[in-house]
């Protein structure tokens, strides 16, 4: 698991029907610090959790396709959990 924050919002006017109704945004990783990590990246939220601005736990790979109810989406990062704070 990685953290990012979300820093904008991706629109698609066609999606393959995994992702209907699933928001999609930009993600910034970061660090527990706060620095940037990575270069920003697309993830899709499944559970449409998110939104600008949060900061966010998001996997990838094999993780990412699992989190949708489907158990598969053609996807390499989603979005599982906000983060509410960081000790």
């Amino acid at each position: 698991m990685k953290l990012g924050v979300v820093t904008g919002v991706v629109w698609a006017s066609k999606k393959v029907k995994e992702l209907d109704g699933c928001r999609m945004y930009i993600l910034q990783p970061v660090s527990v610090d706060g620095n940037k990590t990575d270069p920003p990246l697309v993830a899709a939220d499944p559970k449409n959790i998110a939104s600008g601005g949060d900061t966010v736990v998001y996997v990838t790979s094999t993780d990412a396709a699992q989190a949708f109810d489907s158990g598969f989406a053609p996807v390499n990062a989603s979005i599982v959990a906000l983060v509410d704070e960081i000790s």
